[in-house]
């Protein structure tokens, strides 16, 4: 039997600051030549990730478990390097979640039920992951516009999604009749959802190069944790001590005193963008520059900065407040952006939803 209960939030302001954690870098979605449509065995992509500073990374499989014991790991394998075993839940045209960091493969009976709703397919995925002792990470909700907030909201213990996902064909930024996903996103928390953004790159093609193929190295998160363990990292990105990204890194994230405080890495960021994987956002008007947003309810820009570092200070004003960060420059006849997504500070004391077998 499922039982669900809820866990009053320890603080208010989730993503708190502290110098005794540090960050490590990771992809929550990568597949390998295992799922049929991708050129890169499990040891090659490990070793890709390996090779660029990688501190950890999920090989996401479709309704497959690569148990990260058999991969044979680099033979120069850091310290700092580790594979979190997970499972991309594949549910055909309804929905597709990461399950992280899981004991085994996701009961196949949940990965789509018959006659099920694409809202119902979601939460058999956050079922299925639970029950494997892992967390759910709804993934490119945007990918054939498959996802909408109106699916996601009903759903009980789903607190990450992807945010940004690096694959060409999923639609992060929407269109003329879609919400993007940033968009989806503040809908949710407005209505009181409690859900983390994740970035990933979701890499297919190792060994073709180019805008139109799903190349490695184009988002991924940066983890605020007590150590490099999958659990350690999982419960982080449960409770939200992480940032998202396409390519701005961050010096400071923290949230200290009733005040969000977020400053760029600029020599990070360009090290970042120095990467030919790198890819950013296509805009037509623009500037050379970082602007820091601080957004709340419904998506409204409370504050914007122009520079590399700014605070806010939270109220119960709003019931959300979160921090982005843009960079934008020049490339070619046109400019590009890229991003780095705090997640909410909520004041309004929503709960998780945890599910028990």
């Amino acid at each position: 039997m499922i039982y669900r209960f809820a866990i009053s939030i320890f603080l208010p302001l989730l993503f708190v600051g502290c110098t005794s954690k540090k960050w490590y870098k990771g992809n929550t979605h990568v597949h390998t030549i295992l799922c049929g449509h991708a050129d890169t065995s499990p040891e090659a992509v490990t070793a890709w990730y390996h090779e660029r500073g990688y501190n950890f990374l999920c090989l996401s499989e479709h309704n497959q478990f690569i148990d990260p014991a058999t991969v044979k790991m680099p033979t120069d394998l850091r310290d700092d390097f580790i594979l979190i075993p997970s499972e991309e839940v594949t549910g055909g045209e309804q929905a597709h979640s990461t399950a992280l960091n899981i004991d085994g493969v996701v009961d196949p009976r949940l990965v789509q039920p018959s006659g099920a709703s694409k809202t119902q397919v979601i939460q058999a995925h956050v079922y299925g992951a639970e029950q494997q002792h892992g967390h759910s990470i709804l993934n490119h909700p945007n990918f054939h516009y498959r996802n909408s907030a109106e699916d996601i909201r009903p759903v009980e213990g789903l607190h990450m999604f992807e945010l940004h996902n690096g694959h060409p064909a999923v639609n992060n930024f929407g269109d003329h009749e879609h919400d993007s996903v940033e968009e989806i996103w503040d809908d949710l928390l407005t209505d009181g959802m409690l859900i983390y953004g994740v970035s990933s790159d979701d890499a297919h093609k190792f060994q073709e190069i180019g805008l139109e193929h799903s190349n490695p190295g184009r988002g991924w998160v940066m983890v605020q944790a007590d150590s490099l363990t999958p659990d350690s990292i999982s419960e982080a990105m449960y409770h939200g001590n992480f940032y998202a990204t396409s390519g701005v890194m961050l010096s400071l994230a923290s949230v200290k005193d009733r005040q969000i405080s977020v400053a760029v890495d600029q020599a990070g960021t360009e090290r970042e963008l120095s990467s030919p994987f790198v890819v950013g956002h296509e805009v037509a008007d623009g500037k050379n520059e970082y602007k820091i947003q601080f957004i709340g309810p419904e998506g409204r820009v409370l504050e914007a900065v122009n520079g590399t570092k700014a605070t806010y200070p939270v109220s119960e004003q709003h019931s959300y407040v979160r921090a982005k960060v843009i960079y934008t420059r020049k490339a070619g006849r046109e400019y590009e952006n890229f991003y780095a997504w705090m997640q909410p500070v909520f004041t309004d004391g929503r709960v998780h939803f945890v599910i028990q077998d």
